[in-house]
């Protein structure tokens, strides 16, 4: 878009990425401020704008950066899981989803999510099922954690996350299910093995939550969580 770009505003446009990499935010952005005036029809200089308003707390400014680059480009995949990230940061959360399904509805139709983005799309999933769990929404944050999974289901957090969610939901044999997934791949997960001693617990098999919780303090021996949920499973 917007023709050949002049070799200068390319220049401050990988000076500006590089100092922001850097940790020097400031600098970047005043570096990517000048390529936008310059070259303002560059969807990527406004997507990278945004992700320096952003970690600088200037959300406003970066959802009119994003916003932006998506008027250049609206099939831009990664300014779309940017401007979602950025909604679900000042708390719109409607606005986050709607972002989040346009990407993946562009994924599908392009096949254009990279490692990079997926990861990032998941977490901004996850994200935003933390914030479910915290207001005891149960079944947005399990939609949630399972549409993170969808795009990332190597993500052992967020499965284990999942796990935790259904328990409160009080659906303990698909919790159980997802914790031994868990516990499968990583063996010494421990808040996956705590969870699922929990689980146990709550069905009434307080010897199979014993023995859980024995066997992961052979993992972690020091751990105080196991110990004291131990003395629990153990009492009359």
């Amino acid at each position: 878009m917007g023709g050949t770009m002049d070799p200068e505003v390319k220049e401050k446009i990988e000076k500006g990425k590089l100092l922001f990499e850097q940790g020097k935010i400031h600098e970047g952005l005043l570096l990517l401020k000048e390529a936008a005036l310059s070259a303002p029809n560059y969807p990527d200089i406004h997507n990278q704008l945004g992700l320096m308003y952003s970690m600088l707390g200037s959300y406003d400014m970066a959802v009119a950066s994003f916003k932006k680059a998506l008027s250049l480009n609206p099939n831009y995949i990664e300014a779309h899981i940017n401007l979602s990230i950025t909604y679900n940061e000042m708390g719109k959360y409607t606005e986050a989803v709607n972002e989040y399904e346009k990407a993946i509805k562009l994924e599908k139709l392009e096949g254009k999510l990279t490692a990079g983005m997926r990861a990032k799309l998941a977490n901004a999933h996850k994200e935003l099922g933390l914030t479910y769990l915290e207001i005891e929404e149960f079944e947005s944050a399990r939609d949630e954690f399972n549409k993170a999974l969808e795009i990332a289901p190597q993500y052992l957090d967020i499965r284990t996350l999942l796990g935790n969610t259904l328990i409160k939901m009080g659906k303990l044999d698909e919790a159980i299910k997802e914790l031994n997934n868990v516990i499968d791949v990583n063996p010494k997960y421990i808040e996956a093995r705590l969870k699922l001693a929990v689980a146990h617990f709550r069905k009434g098999n307080r010897d199979k939550a014993a023995a859980i919780l024995k066997e992961t303090l052979t993992i972690a021996p020091d751990n105080e969580k196991v110990k004291v949920f131990l003395k629990l499973t153990e009492k009359e």
